[in-house]
């Protein structure tokens, strides 16, 4: 799985943290490029020795990330979905002018999925559906997803983490929420490709399905842990559930 790589003292002084003295930051967050909506989002939350921490300064790249009272997150929001390519990127936090540090997060390339079975769309009684994508360069592992039309982007739906670059949805994801009766009618289907360890509660509300659940922390370095990872979100495909 690609790797998020804590790097200490490479853009200023690991201090102190000025009057709270030896300080530790943990941050959380997710950096999501949806090919769907066509817009990059990133939400990042951080805490300095176990307390909400809402007067640093965090960007990614060129791109500063604002402090929004409202989810007590740092956000960004900027169009298009490729405003940050394939590859290595800086995400920087400060804590002036005792501490600045980097973090580097990798991001996957854009790819493709298809419904591959059933091949016209149409899914009679709700049966399993066959995703197949291309491969995403760079790509930890995959996320794949299916929801009603209407309610993505809502916190519904049915995910699975996925190592391949292929994929079988199961019946229940056609099913109301007793895992008996058929839900009838479009639903979007989706791969994400991901690295690192996304939060998934700062990622359900811009991802068209929640995720499957966290990773394992994957910054571990004093005085920066947590985790934080990126997500690629490629184009939906689609099918129609219907009765037998």
């Amino acid at each position: 799985m690609a790797a998020i790589i804590a790097t200490l003292g490479c853009d200023g002084k690991s201090g102190t943290g000025g009057a709270q003295g030896e300080a530790e930051y943990q941050i959380r967050g997710v950096l999501i490029e949806d090919w769907n909506r066509m817009a990059t989002r990133a939400e990042i939350s951080v805490s300095r020795n176990d307390t909400l921490f809402d007067s640093g300064l965090v960007w990614i790249g060129d791109e500063t990330l604002s402090f929004d009272s409202t989810t007590d997150t740092y956000r960004l929001n900027v169009e298009p979905s490729g405003t940050f390519p394939e590859g290595s990127h800086r995400l920087v936090l400060a804590d002036l002018p005792e501490f600045m540090d980097t973090v580097l997060i990798d991001i996957a390339d854009t790819f493709s999925v298809t419904v591959s079975d059933p091949p016209n769309r149409l899914n009679p009684g709700g049966d399993v559906v066959t995703l197949d994508w291309t491969e995403s360069a760079g790509s930890g592992a995959y996320v794949m997803a299916a929801v009603p039309r209407h309610l993505a982007y809502t916190g519904a739906g049915y995910s699975e983490w996925v190592g391949s670059s292929e994929g079988t949805i199961p019946i229940s994801a056609f099913r109301w929420s007793n895992g008996v009766a058929l839900d009838t009618g479009w639903y979007y289907v989706f791969a994400y490709s991901y690295t690192g360890a996304p939060d998934s509660a700062l990622s359900d509300d811009p991802l068209p399905v929640p995720l499957p659940g966290d990773r394992t922390d994957n910054i571990d370095q004093t005085p920066i842990s947590g985790r934080f990872g990126t997500i690629v979100v490629a184009g939906r495909d689609s099918v129609y559930v219907t009765m037998q």
